[in-house]
């Protein structure tokens, strides 16, 4: 007669058996991924490193339009593009021998005339999807902070000259497969009342020079 209970000392194969049943579920993940990008999932890269000891990152594209006006109407006529600006900033703890100048990301006083752009990449490590790049970034400021109650940060400010984001640079295909091969429209027969006009004008543009 066997009394029932738990198997506290399971033999080799049932051990192992139960192993991999626990671990599968983990390894083939039916579950999707979220769909929203998050802080928790971003690498970011400076000069194709990555850097480990940052918490935070932001960038700002300004895309520069002057209005123009006209002597008759409050409201502008047209907006005309000028300069697309790319600015941001990086929040970083501070690791003694890994600062932004000891990494040369930022220029120190004798190589500030002829210090090297840096590159900034973000990514979604879930996809590697590409989500902000530049390859001609400067850092403009950087601004530190040490207090006895807390953890060293950095404050980096950069500018940059260009950008990629998850679409690469490229002009409207739809605007252009017109271009280059769209039929002319065929000009509109003058009517009478404009021969008439046209002929009263040149009347007095004579005699205005007559005069």
């Amino acid at each position: 007669m066997s009394i029932g209970g738990f198997n506290n000392r399971p033999n080799l194969s049932n051990r192992i058996s139960d192993m991999i049943g626990s671990q599968a579920p983990g390894i083939f993940s039916t579950r999707q991924n979220a769909k929203f990008m998050s802080g928790a999932r971003t690498i970011l890269k400076i000069n194709h490193k990555i850097v480990g000891f940052a918490f935070g990152i932001s960038w700002r594209i300004t895309t520069e339009n002057y209005p123009i006006f006209t002597v008759d109407d409050y409201l502008p006529v047209e907006l005309v593009p000028q300069r697309i600006h790319v600015d941001g900033s990086i929040s970083m703890l501070h690791i003694p021998g890994r600062s932004p100048g000891a990494e040369l990301w930022q220029p120190d006083v004798l190589n500030f005339l002829f210090h090297k752009y840096i590159t900034i990449e973000v990514r979604d490590s879930a996809t590697d999807q590409l989500i902000f790049y530049t390859n001609k970034a400067v850092i403009t400021s950087r601004a530190e902070d040490i207090r006895v109650d807390s953890l060293a940060s950095v404050e980096l400010t950069w500018k940059a000259i260009g950008y990629r984001d998850e679409r690469m640079p490229a002009l409207d295909e739809s605007k252009l497969s017109g271009l280059g091969n769209k039929p002319q429209e065929p000009k509109k027969a003058l009517s009478l009342a404009d021969i008439a006009n046209t002929a009263a004008r040149a009347i007095n543009i004579a005699k205005i020079f007559k005069k």
